[in-house]
């Protein structure tokens, strides 16, 4: 439908509602755009459309883009259900991927080594498998979310600020046939030939916040698009979960402030298995510290003095008991007598 920036989500609904097709739409004269709620300069946007629908269409094909109306039986119910949902979404993929059960995943695009960790941690093969990722396709964060789905041979969804014909950032465009591959979709509200300005990212963000009921904060800035994404969540009443973070870093301190103002404060995968109601895998939640899962091993058939594990492990005292503790608080092991430590099975 070309360039039409100054019309949003909202002045959609305006036309959404006055008009009882997309061909009434295109060929309605300004005097009926203006009746619809729109302001002048954006009815003289409208007007400027390209009117041809086989144009229109013979553009879609040609780049393999679909487009998916609110009306469709295919669209994700979720997104459905915001305030201000997209009419449409130009796809290319499998678009039943949208309506499985999704997670967003969003953050910086500039990672610490502590936020690569995170990820890896919290996103680990259990919870990957049985959750299709959303993200936006960005560098960092979002590319490691979208990677560890397909590492896991489960579909992923991106969400693009700018038309389908071109992907943004072009780094990306291997990822982006990979995700198709894989069985996954990419989509955007933008038609094709939509180039992402700044201003589309905050408007693209409220659809990645809308595809799922849980939206995860990795690590980013409190000015940032991850924030905008997760003000999106909150407006729709879904869920944050938050990673803390370093507090000398001031450039992450986004997921701090989403914490402090009522999001969930997310360190362990067992959390998101419980918020979607499937079973966590204890022994890949601990296996990411190797430490921690050597010292469980030692004690799954009897119970050993923290003296004992300190010899069998070679690890001081100090980081002995610290994973101790852990496992404890955490429920995998108990005291059967005061000093001894043993798995629960």
């Amino acid at each position: 439908m070309g360039d039409l920036e100054p019309i949003g989500p909202i002045s959609w609904q305006k036309l959404y509602r006055s008009f009882p097709s997309f061909v009434n739409l295109l060929t309605a004269p300004k005097s009926k755009l203006l009746q619809a709620g729109l302001t002048d300069h954006q009815a003289n946007v409208l007007s400027r459309r390209p009117k041809n629908l086989e144009a229109q269409k013979h553009l879609l094909t040609s780049k393999s883009i679909s487009l998916l109306s609110i009306d469709d039986k295919n669209y994700p119910p979720l997104l459905r259900e915001i305030n201000d949902p997209p009419l449409w979404l130009y796809y290319r993929g499998d678009v039943s991927a949208l309506s499985t059960t999704t997670l967003t995943v969003v953050g910086t695009r500039k990672p610490s080594p502590y936020a690569l960790q995170a990820i890896k941690r919290l996103l680990p093969d259990f919870v990957v498998s049985n959750l299709t990722i959303v993200s936006g396709l960005a560098y960092g964060i979002d590319k490691q979310a979208h990677m560890l789905s397909l590492e896991n041979n489960h579909p992923t969804v991106a969400v693009l600020a700018g038309g389908l014909d071109s992907i943004y950032p072009a780094d990306h465009s291997q990822l982006a046939q990979k995700i198709i591959d894989g069985g996954g979709v990419l989509v955007s509200e933008y038609p094709p030939l939509s180039r992402p300005r700044p201003a589309r990212f905050p408007v693209r963000n409220r659809i990645i916040a809308g595809l799922s009921r849980l939206t995860v904060v990795i690590e980013a800035a409190i000015r940032s698009g991850s924030l905008t994404t997760a003000k999106s969540a909150l407006d729709y009443n879904r869920e944050i979960f938050a990673v803390p973070a370093d507090i000398l870093r001031r450039d992450a301190d986004g997921t701090n402030f989403l914490i402090k103002h009522g999001a969930t404060l997310l360190d362990n995968p067992s959390q998101i298995a419980e918020f979607y109601g499937f079973k966590a895998n204890t022994l890949d939640d601990v296996a990411v510290d190797s430490a921690n899962g050597k010292l469980l091993d030692l004690i799954i058939k009897a119970p050993l003095s923290v003296d004992t594990l300190v010899e069998l492990t070679g690890s001081p005292i100090e980081e002995v008991l610290g994973i101790l503790t852990e496992l404890e608080i955490g429920g995998q092991v108990f005291q059967p007598q005061n000093g001894y430590y043993q798995r629960r099975k």
